[in-house]
């Protein structure tokens, strides 16, 4: 039997300050954990009026300890020392009488301190339980908590880095796969007018030279724009509007196979099966503890870490397979009508920061990478009309009744941008077509390749 000593010490320490956390073997070493409270007898309940009243009311009782203690008492401040658990309870009454609202009778200053995490883990709830409960001390303050400040340590790179993984796979995936436009093709409305008001709130230098749309998103936002992908459908009134459209059976099957198209089966192959996002907001939850300073139990640091585990594999192997993931000409044309909408949406707010701006250079515009590469240059003037199946054949018949042949790079970044076309437009559908079987890629050697567009034939 391990013997619960009561004896006076002549100060109240102060607390030990906190040091590096260690983990081994799934226990915390190297550390000397305090958890102190204030306990408040708001309304005159407990029986409890001195310190004395309160050590024995704390020795006596068999749920907190190890073994059976003999009561002493004494006038001066007291300490508890349970020598198997490494507890230590030190006790002070806190002067009342300079309170000048709320008046309160007793209050007492509890601090314990222990070496063994996983003893003092468990010891909190069970005080605050016995304090509340039994003791009748209605109002009840956790002034220091080292055993939460501790997991929330551990926990917080962890989630740091999963939440990292996904903000690299999103930029990589979207402009990979679906081009320069993938923020306001993929993300629903109220996330990229958030991002906005973050974007000239936070103006650094980074936000200068890079692009910051995904850096500056919530972490619940972040998970969302994986469990909630569908090519083009990025927001509900767009699925709506699709199937109020809908005049046909031919139309209804369409809409069926777009839903079940390649994207969509991707997304679900590497997330959806996987339970990404019941473990993508199971792990928020715990986040938002760790950003609010909330109360931890070990078990959340075990379910954290599993969590984050967990995450970081499955955005791995998405991020692996990136490159095995192909859009169907249906989902295609779905996402190039998406970023034309986007692109309509803001034409007007283009063209008044043109008018303000007299050296305005961007390329803007829906690019599937994979096939053509978009040429990087400054000199080209940012066009948003969007060119038609029709129209852009129409100009290619033209081009190629008059020239030897078509270079690709000409063809869109010349002729077809000075007729005001969107040059990111125009090489997606570009790819489209080819899919198509409606016009052909081939290379032209005139001591150096050149790619070339012609009519299939």
């Amino acid at each position: 039997m391990v013997a619960v000593k009561c004896y006076e010490t002549p100060a109240f320490a102060k607390p030990f300050p906190l040091v590096a956390i260690l983990r081994n073997n799934g226990t915390m070493e190297n550390q000397n954990y305090i958890f102190e409270i204030f306990c408040i007898d708001v309304n005159g309940q407990t029986e409890i009026k001195s310190e004395t009243n309160l050590i024995q009311a704390l020795c006596f009782t068999t749920k907190l300890w190890s073994s059976e203690v003999k009561d002493t008492s004494s006038n001066g401040r007291w300490t508890i020392n349970d020598e198997k658990s490494k507890i230590s309870v030190r006790i002070k009454s806190v002067d009342t009488t300079k309170v000048l609202t709320g008046y309160f009778e007793v209050a007492f200053n509890i601090k314990v301190e222990s070496t063994d995490f996983e003893a003092l883990e468990s010891f909190r709830l069970k005080l605050l339980r016995h304090i509340k409960g039994k003791l009748s001390f209605s109002h009840i303050r956790v002034l220091s908590d080292d055993i939460s400040t501790a997991i929330a340590q551990e926990l917080y790179p962890q989630i740091n880095k999963v939440e990292s993984l996904l903000r690299r796979y999103l930029a990589k995936f979207f402009i990979q796969r679906v081009g320069l436009d993938w923020w306001e093709t993929t993300a629903p409305k109220s996330m990229i007018d958030k991002v906005k008001i973050r974007k000239s709130d936070r103006k650094d230098e980074f936000s200068t030279l890079c692009e910051t749309d995904v850096s500056l998103a919530d972490f619940d936002d972040l998970g969302e724009l994986i469990y909630k992908q569908s090519s083009g459908l990025n927001t509900p009134e767009k699925v709506t509007e699709k199937i109020a459209k809908i005049s046909s059976l031919e139309e209804l099957e369409n809409f069926k196979t777009e839903l079940k198209g390649n994207y969509t089966k991707y997304f679900k192959e590497f997330f959806r099966d996987k339970e990404f996002e019941q473990k993508w907001k199971e792990l928020f939850k715990i986040r938002n503890k760790v950003a609010h300073h909330g109360v931890f139990y070990k078990n959340e640091l075990d379910r954290g870490l599993e969590l984050a585990s967990s995450l970081s594999a499955i955005i791995l192997d998405a991020e692996n397979n990136i490159d095995e993931m192909t859009f169907s000409v249906e989902e295609k044309e779905a996402i190039r009508n998406a970023t034309i909408e986007a692109i309509e949406s803001v034409e007007v707010i283009q063209n008044q920061v043109e008018e303000d701006t007299e050296n305005t250079n961007s390329v803007v515009g829906l690019k599937i990478l994979g096939k053509i590469e978009l040429p990087n240059s400054s000199s080209y003037k940012g066009y948003y009309k969007a060119i038609t199946e029709e129209e852009l054949l129409n100009e290619l018949h033209l081009c190629e009744d008059a020239r030897n042949y078509v270079g690709l790079k000409w063809f869109v970044t010349q002729y077809l941008a000075e007729k005001e076309f969107s040059i990111g437009l125009s090489y997606s559908l570009i790819n489209i077509l080819a899919d198509k079987n409606k016009i052909e890629l081939y290379d032209i050697q005139e001591g150096y390749v050149i790619k070339a567009i012609r009519l299939k034939k």
